[in-house]
């Protein structure tokens, strides 16, 4: 009885932990983001949060930046320059003070990218 009670105590802290660790959902009408990398096109935020050493997965550009000025980073969060107004929010680039500019866009661009290269 009490090896049960410790194997329930272990599937609880296990399970716990990967609440914690797991990236925040998508929820029903936030859109789900992407990084626009020249080279790669849409690459998926988990690499961004590794190259950039963040504390977890950003869930959008807005929390993106949220962590970076916690970090004591200056960012402004804007529209790309140059980008078609009618697609407001779909696009967003936040600029940072080291010159770096991620530009984070929409899965629905990223799968109409897709779909007009082929």
């Amino acid at each position: 009885m009490e090896s049960a009670m410790v194997a329930g105590r272990v599937a609880l802290r296990g399970l716990c932990l990967c609440l914690l660790l797991a990236p925040l959902p998508v929820f029903a009408g936030q859109p789900a983001w992407h990084v626009f990398a020249r080279d790669d096109g849409c690459v998926e935020l988990a690499q961004l949060a590794r190259a950039e050493r963040l504390p977890r997965v950003p869930a959008s550009p807005e929390d993106y930046a949220r962590m970076l000025r916690e970090r004591g980073e200056r960012v402004v969060v804007g529209p790309p320059p140059g980008f078609p107004p009618e697609l407001a929010g779909k696009a967003v680039q936040v600029m940072r003070g080291d010159g770096k500019a991620p530009v984070f866009v929409t899965d629905e661009l990223c799968r109409n990218a897709d779909t007009g290269s082929r």
